[in-house]
């Protein structure tokens, strides 16, 4: 009889020994799942709060058929603001309606639609002299001389070149049409801003040129004179 409780003792205790044995493994597994889950309802939490940032953006307020040109008289009933989801503003959507100025709409955009960069194309009457047009683009303080960085878009420019060796300037493109203007930050600079400096540019040159253009860039000899209007 007291083989047997003995025996039964020795049982209860190695029993007692595993299960002591064994709580650091419940422990760190039911910790383990409470960060999982926390981790879960968190992003659960972020995704729905996400759905409702809003943000503005620009929509046509009536039909606009290929080929209307935006000008000054109509841009400012053309376009109404709103906002729309984050999520679902394209990255090329326009941000200032007054930068359209001088283009036309590239394809008939139904009313309603959110304006986007791709829409619209350069006003035909300014591509005339250019067979085949090409925009080029350089950082502002590339082009030395650069009228203090007040160009903007629709701006005409003469476009040297300096041969340093012989002391001599050379004017290589004549009435040169500014395409548009960026700021610091990549935003695109309306015509009507007339205070913040263009830190790039884009011009529109004959394909052939563009070659010569960039060469010259890299010269770091190329000067710019803005037309008086």
């Amino acid at each position: 009889m007291i083989k047997r409780k003995e025996k039964k003792d020795r049982e209860d205790k190695n029993a007692a020994e595993r299960h002591k044995g064994g709580l650091p493994g419940i422990i760190l597994a039911a910790f383990t799942a409470a960060a999982v889950t926390y981790i879960v309802l968190l992003n659960v939490e972020k995704n729905a709060l996400s759905a409702y940032e809003k943000e503005d953006c620009w929509i046509l307020a009536e039909t606009l058929e290929k080929g209307t040109e935006i000008t000054a008289d109509n841009v400012e009933t053309l376009f109404s603001l709103t906002q729309a989801d984050t999520g679902h503003i394209p990255r090329q959507a326009v941000t200032d309606p007054r930068a359209l100025v001088g283009t036309q709409a590239a394809i008939t955009i139904p009313g309603g639609s959110m304006v986007t960069q791709p829409m619209f194309t350069l006003n035909g009457s300014f591509r005339a002299a250019l067979e085949h047009p090409v925009i080029a683009g350089c950082r502002a303080e590339d082009l030395y001389q650069l009228v203090s960085g007040t160009l903007r878009s629709g701006d005409r420019i003469h476009i040297y070149t300096v041969d340093e060796e012989l002391g001599e300037t050379y004017l290589v493109w004549d009435d040169v049409m500014v395409y548009q203007t960026f700021d610091s930050a990549g935003n695109l600079i309306p015509p009507q801003d007339t205070l913040s400096a263009a830190a790039r540019i884009n011009v529109l040159l004959e394909e052939g040129t563009a070659e010569l253009f960039y060469s010259e860039l890299y010269r770091g000899s190329l000067r710019v004179v803005k037309l008086w209007e």
